[in-house]
């Protein structure tokens, strides 16, 4: 069942179709691309945000069809609220922020680097917040083969003196493909986020705010609580409703006192997750392709196969790090480009003999893993199929 906001949006535009298709805001944007798994993050020049995911039809924040939707930087200066030009996005849901002022655009960068550990890509904005003399230089990048992105938010104060206020980094979560959710928090950290599950148990679809930057405080409600809280100037409550199903919104905030001439850095990740891993990216690295540390979980080697039909699975701690994998079985290769890493090795059909099955695995930081590992059959022909690696 749509819910009332999109029933509503239906209404007033009378059009069948505007869910069918991703639209463009009114407003200019650059957009990392890769392979994944996050496949696009939209950023727009005054500071709004979209992600996709790989695998979901539609994108990971309200408006699921437009980049950038309902996400971004906002900033309480005094009695003003500097916000992204949401109502240019196309269509919004975050009139609950009351009264507020469009960022003004100064700069935008390209996107830069390989996508690498060593060489993130990389997109740089800088927006004024009017004529305050406060002016915002971020920073966004990503990892390829992660599930989370990473936001710096430069505060610089351009005036002769001390500038304070609230910074908030929020978002109307779609929770890849769905508009309701639970939410859930790591108490530790001061993270919060959307979850398909109350709490994220059973761990499923996840999105979360992870601060590095300590000191925050956090919010996960309904979307327009959310933003309607924004529109009282203060920082977020330290609240969450993990245990109501909701069509929510989620977000942290930091308050922050600049002094004249200085400058001022706030930073978390973003984290986009169909598996529920949370937190910052792993640090994990694999040194391997088999073997207790290897990146591979398979059946062992020591004996013969009796059973020549097994799976071999990439280790839940290495996945955002593995960008790509090959595996190759008698001349015949499957190649594997996203979570959950996974294939099926089939014997059946083989004669008795030794069999090789070939993985070479390719990390986000540029390396290639690579392993052979050969199964001996323990009877002679079975019955079955070509193998359909």
């Amino acid at each position: 069942m749509l819910c009332r906001r999109r029933i509503a949006l239906l209404l007033a535009l009378g059009l069948a179709g505007v869910l069918a298709a991703p639209a463009h805001a009114a407003v200019p944007f650059t957009e990392i691309t890769s392979p994944g798994p996050l496949t696009s993050i939209a950023l727009g020049n005054e500071l709004g945000c979209q992600v996709g995911h790989t695998g979901d039809a539609q994108l990971e924040l309200y408006p699921s069809g437009t980049k950038p939707g309902d996400c971004g930087t906002l900033v309480a200066l005094g009695p003003t609220l500097f916000a992204p030009a949401f109502s240019l996005h196309g269509s919004t849901a975050a009139s609950s922020i009351g009264a507020s002022t469009a960022w003004t655009p100064v700069s935008q960068t390209p996107v830069t680097g390989a996508g690498t550990a060593a060489s993130p890509f990389r997109v740089v904005t800088a927006a004024d917040a009017g004529a305050s003399g406060l002016r915002v230089v971020q920073t966004d990048s990503y990892i390829q083969g992660q599930e989370s992105y990473r936001t710096d938010v430069t505060l610089q104060n351009r005036t002769g003196g001390p500038l304070t206020g609230v910074l908030y980094r929020a978002g109307d979560c779609y929770l890849q493909s769905s508009d309701t959710g639970f939410g859930f928090l790591d108490a530790a950290h001061a993270a919060v986020g959307c979850s398909i599950n109350a709490n994220n148990t059973p761990a499923a679809r996840i999105e979360q705010w992870f601060p590095i930057t300590g000191g925050n405080n956090f919010m996960e409600a309904r979307y327009g609580e959310v933003w309607a809280h924004i529109a009282t100037h203060t920082p977020f409550p330290n609240t969450t409703r993990a245990g109501e199903s909701v069509d929510n919104g989620a977000g942290i905030s930091w308050t922050f006192a600049v002094p004249a001439g200085g400058e001022a850095t706030y930073s978390h990740y973003t984290t986009f997750s169909p598996t529920g891993i949370a937190g910052p990216p792993t640090s994990a690295t694999p040194s391997q392709a088999f073997g207790r540390n290897g990146i591979l979980d398979v059946p062992s080697n020591n004996r013969c196969v009796s059973r020549r039909y097994f799976r071999i699975r990439l280790r839940r701690i290495y996945w955002p790090t593995i960008v790509g994998v090959t595996v190759r079985l008698r001349g015949v290769t499957r190649v594997l480009r996203r979570p959950p890493w996974g294939t099926i090795v089939d014997l059946r059909g083989l004669p008795r003999g030794r069999f090789a099955v070939r993985i070479t695995a390719l990390t986000s930081t540029g390396r290639t893993i690579r392993g052979t590992r050969r199964y001996r059959t323990c009877r002679g022909r079975l019955r079955g199929g070509r193998p359909p690696l």
